[in-house]
């Protein structure tokens, strides 16, 4: 089965979609419950780093699904 441009747009959607679900969530989580801004750098790192790890995880879906469509041409 070839991927179709639809599909690869499909994919592309889905993982942009994703990150942007996971910056909204990174926002939420460099605050406190009570909505006041995280402060200390080492706690911020540790946000920052998990999110990292989970928004380059939707690049790589982007990068594959387009190393997919290319090999199928």
């Amino acid at each position: 089965m070839s991927m179709t441009q639809d599909k690869l747009s499909e994919l592309y959607s889905l993982a942009c979609l994703n990150a942007h679900a996971l910056l909204d969530e990174l926002y939420e989580s460099v605050h406190t419950p009570d909505g006041d801004p995280l402060i200390n750098p080492e706690d911020v790192k540790y946000v920052r780093q998990k999110f990292l790890a989970k928004i380059r995880h939707e690049l790589e879906l982007i990068n594959a699904a387009s190393d997919e469509a290319s090999e199928m041409q």
